[in-house]
């Protein structure tokens, strides 16, 4: 019996997390949308509205709706993708390690698509408010900089981890022993 190491092991299970997070976090950013979302309200935050503005007119963008109908069911795939590679990764099955190390690759484009997508549109995007709030602006792209940062880490390290000599070594097929 060949031993699984415990990269594969705790990659398997974030896999599996990191997917029904997805797809959870898809259905629920739904309610989210549009005007009659929870968001869509005024508020004396000035910092809060300043986000809300300039989401609202980004989102609005022809651009980011665009491809915001590509990547939805894009994220959509690639949650179930993960969820499947790591049952098989927990299972030592080398299509999952393959098909994680896709899902890597994809989210990685894909993260740098958004910033470059969301980049365009806020540029188009006219001033938010009339005193012109450059340090709430400047405090969400800071922001938005770090989300990115921290969503390029799994896909960074599962591209690591599932590339290393005695991870792909345990994925080999196991010669058959003598009877």
């Amino acid at each position: 019996m060949r031993e699984r190491p415990v990269s594969v092991t705790i990659f398997g299970i974030l896999n599996i997390g990191f997917g029904v997070f997805g797809l959870a976090g898809m259905f629920l950013s739904t309610m989210f949308e549009g005007p009659g979302s929870p968001a869509a309200g005024a508020s004396s935050n000035s910092l809060f509205a300043t986000w809300t503005g300039l989401w609202n007119a980004i989102s609005s963008d022809a651009a980011y709706v665009g491809w915001h109908r590509i990547s939805v069911p894009l994220d959509a795939a690639c949650s179930v993708a993960l969820m499947t590679a790591g049952i098989g990764l927990l299972l030592l099955k080398n299509w999952a390690r393959l098909l994680s190390l896709g899902c890597a690759i994809l989210e990685i484009l894909q993260k740098f698509l958004d910033c470059a997508v969301i980049f365009v549109a806020a540029r188009r995007v006219p001033a938010i408010s009339p005193q012109g709030n450059q340090g709430a602006c400047l405090a969400i792209g800071v922001g938005a900089v770090i989300v990115y940062v921290f969503a390029l880490a799994y896909p960074l390290l599962l591209l690591y981890f599932l590339r290393r000599p005695k991870v792909v070594q345990a994925f080999q097929p196991q010669p058959a022993s003598p009877v």
